[in-house]
């Protein structure tokens, strides 16, 4: 017999602002507007999106007086249709930074963005793991990355309200892959206001997927999968859970290779797919395949995970100039987030 009510009706839904719609293309206003209208009640703001506006307040010598402007006129447009920011995203390129003077400009940098926090009334930080660089700029050197880690934290624990920081490992970063790692170091830093962020997207592309299979999967998938899950249920502690990110991505058809036209011999393959070929959970007829809803139901059932669950994706379908993008990926993504929330109540795998 399935299972019932498994979705706990308190989870909060938000969405990427990157997602609606880049910044390049289309306004802020629009995709809140879009986001409002939709029924979707939080933002994760993109750093983009604020730079972009930005540049058009102000000059570039005045950077951060722009900055802060622009964090102004976004939390005056999310006051005004109803809209919490979940979080600020990403922070980059920081941990394990071998230079002495990257380090110190990147402290800097984590100054200004704890001044846009105040703005926007977010108390959240997502941090993401180093992403590879030619030449190296970052160690993989766990004693770096936890005291860069612990000294972010320490900084946001001083600001009232404090900040947290998520900590979230890209699939194809420098160092950090996966979550075991992400949380190891979490747990070495020691630091109340420092937890995870976890995106299925990440998750499933070290374990169950691969862009480069014709199958689209990687071998003994779904038992590597349920292995990864039932350690995660295990392991991490539910008040260390900061986010949960949901993505679902596109079997490549033909899969990635050097004659695929998305291929790009610089990237990984798994950021390649990831930029080109993110989809909403569960919109199987797009192509779809991901089992995002194992990923879901670990966080939400098996941890307890109350917080915001964000929808999350990136494609080439961000840049068009259609005027209607912010609204129909908005649409997209809460029926997206309906058919995850329906699923789960019905105990469907």
């Amino acid at each position: 017999m399935p299972c019932q009510n498994l979705m706990p009706q308190t989870l909060s839904i938000g969405i990427t602002s990157l997602s609606l719609g880049r910044a390049s293309v289309h306004s802020m206003e629009s995709k809140i507007k879009a986001a409002a209208a939709t029924g979707c009640r939080g933002l994760e703001l993109y750093f983009e999106d604020l730079e972009v506006l930005a540049s058009q307040m102000g000059s570039l010598e005045r950077r951060t007086s722009s900055l802060q402007s622009a964090a102004h006129q976004i939390r005056r447009l999310c006051d005004r249709f109803g809209i919490d920011i979940v979080n600020l995203q990403p922070f980059r390129d920081y941990d394990g930074v071998t230079s002495r003077q990257m380090h110190l400009g990147k402290m800097a940098e984590l100054k200004i963005w704890l001044a846009l926090c105040k703005i926007l009334r977010t108390a959240m930080i997502v941090i993401t793991s180093t992403f590879p660089t030619h030449p190296p700029t970052a160690t993989g050197d766990d004693h770096v990355i936890v005291a860069n880690l612990r000294e972010a934290a320490d900084l946001g624990a001083r600001e009232s309200p404090p900040i947290r920081f998520a900590y979230e490992a890209i699939s194809w970063g420098a160092h950090v892959q996966t979550w075991q790692h992400a949380w190891n170091i979490v747990q070495r830093a020691d630091r109340s206001n420092l937890g995870l962020c976890l995106d299925t997207f990440h998750i499933l592309a070290q374990t169950y997927a691969s862009p480069e299979a014709a199958s689209g999967r990687r071998p003994a998938a779904m038992e590597s999968l349920a292995r990864d899950l039932r350690e995660l249920a295990c392991t991490v502690g539910p008040e260390r859970l900061f986010s949960v990110q949901l993505a679902d991505a596109a079997k490549l058809d033909p899969p990635l290779s050097p004659q695929h036209p998305w291929y790009d011999a610089s990237h990984d393959p798994l950021m390649t797919w990831s930029r080109q070929a993110r989809l909403f959970p569960l919109e199987k007829e797009m192509g779809a395949y991901l089992p995002v809803l194992e990923v879901l139901r670990t966080c939400v059932v098996d941890l307890g995970y109350r917080g915001w669950v964000s929808l999350e994706v990136f494609n080439s379908s961000l840049f068009s100039t259609d005027c209607r993008v912010p609204w129909l990926h908005a649409q997209r993504g809460m029926e997206a987030w309906r058919r995850c929330r329906d699923a789960l109540d019905q105990g469907v795998r």
